[in-house]
């Protein structure tokens, strides 16, 4: 597909980069059509592409964590059917309706706050389990937690990470 994808955008009379530059002025479901004329491109990745790099705020990415959350929280009596290009759309109308033209960035928000390795940010209330989050969940709770001090001295609530870089082979490597 890549190999595809790749010979059909150099084929552009204007060239890929002009044709891609092209959809971030074209209507949102002009640049999905378009993307998805590309080999390999589906709807899902067409929407990505969309939303993260042509300024279209209101594509939804519908993968299956997203119908779940459409199911859950918008559209709940879709839950037992299967997802089609209509109820594509009908979730796209959803999210559209409830968000907004920025509908595309509450969903990645939403779509975030699901992942079970960024349940220990969401408050108690909120998480899927109720749980404080597990051992992330006390580090990143202040009150479980002590403040740290940061390069100034003063106390802060940052969470240390270990510094990482990718070396030139790919290869991450831990810096000291």
């Amino acid at each position: 597909f890549i190999v595809g994808a790749v010979q059909q955008l150099v084929s552009q009379p204007e060239g890929g980069e002009a044709w891609l530059a092209a959809l971030r002025t074209a209507p949102h479901e002009g640049a999905i059509t378009a993307l998805t004329s590309l080999p390999g491109v589906g709807p899902k990745v067409a929407a990505c592409v969309a939303l993260f790099s042509l300024d279209k705020h209101a594509s939804i990415p519908v993968d299956t964590h997203v119908w779940q959350i459409a199911c859950t929280y918008y559209l709940p009596s879709l839950k037992n059917k299967t997802l089609t290009p209509k109820l594509h759309a009908t979730v796209q109308q959803a999210f559209h309706d409830r968000f907004g033209e920025y509908c595309g960035w509450a969903h990645n928000t939403m779509f975030i706050s699901q992942l079970a390795s960024q349940q220990h940010r969401m408050p108690a209330e909120l998480r899927k389990d109720g749980s404080k989050g597990g051992k992330r969940g006390k580090a990143a709770d202040s009150s479980d937690s002590e403040p740290m001090s940061d390069a100034s001295g003063s106390d802060s609530e940052l969470e240390e990470v270990p510094a990482v870089t990718v070396s030139k082979s790919g290869r991450r490597v831990k810096r000291r």
